[in-house]
């Protein structure tokens, strides 16, 4: 099992300069900790990124300043494998994640709410925040999904392999289209 500690002051101010350069004011009510773990850099080849973990109001409980959230960083990664710019985009991925929850929208019918869903199936959302019975905001972690990367990527570029590897296999897509299309006879 991997050692875990809390993050040296110089990063935790770093993803606080992240959270207020692109996550404001959406993150204005939500506290993350930073840790790093000893955990190994790559895992099956691929560079470990981390996770991202919601602190349950059991554990809040014995923290002295309650956090919300914990991002866990593997400290080879941020020490020896990224540049600064790197690391300040794997921090905004993990900040990405963290997502209010919103409100369906429904429509009344025959005297019963109904989820609205679009035409592949998907709730729409409002731009509603869901309260908890005390009234606080609603938290969840997203799934590192392409969506997720996106948002990243229009910040911060393709900063790791994986994401380059990407790109290539969106340009040759594009290209084998375009080949297909102008072979097409008209």
């Amino acid at each position: 099992m991997s050692a875990t500690w809390k993050a040296p002051a110089e990063m935790i101010e770093r993803m606080e300069s992240v959270i207020e350069k692109y996550h404001m004011p959406r993150m204005t009510n939500v506290s993350v900790a930073l840790a790093l773990t000893d955990a190994k850099p790559f895992s099956k080849n691929r560079l470990n990124l981390g996770t991202v973990k919601k602190f349950t109001d059991f554990h809040k409980i014995w923290q002295k300043e309650p956090a919300d959230f914990c991002i866990t960083l593997p400290m080879v990664v941020w020490q020896d494998v990224l540049q600064d710019q790197q690391q300040e985009a794997l921090l905004d991925i993990h900040l990405t994640r963290i997502e209010p929850v919103y409100e369906p929208e429904v429509a009344i019918e025959n005297g019963k709410k109904k989820v609205i869903k679009d035409e592949f199936g998907r709730v729409k959302f409002t731009d509603t925040i869901k309260e908890d019975k005390d009234g606080n905001p609603k938290w969840q972690i997203l799934p590192l999904d392409l969506l997720v990367t996106a948002r990243n990527v229009r910040r911060f570029g393709l900063w790791f392999d994986d994401l380059i590897e990407l790109k290539d296999a969106v340009d040759s897509a594009e290209e084998l289209k375009d080949a297909v299309d102008s072979a097409e006879p008209a």
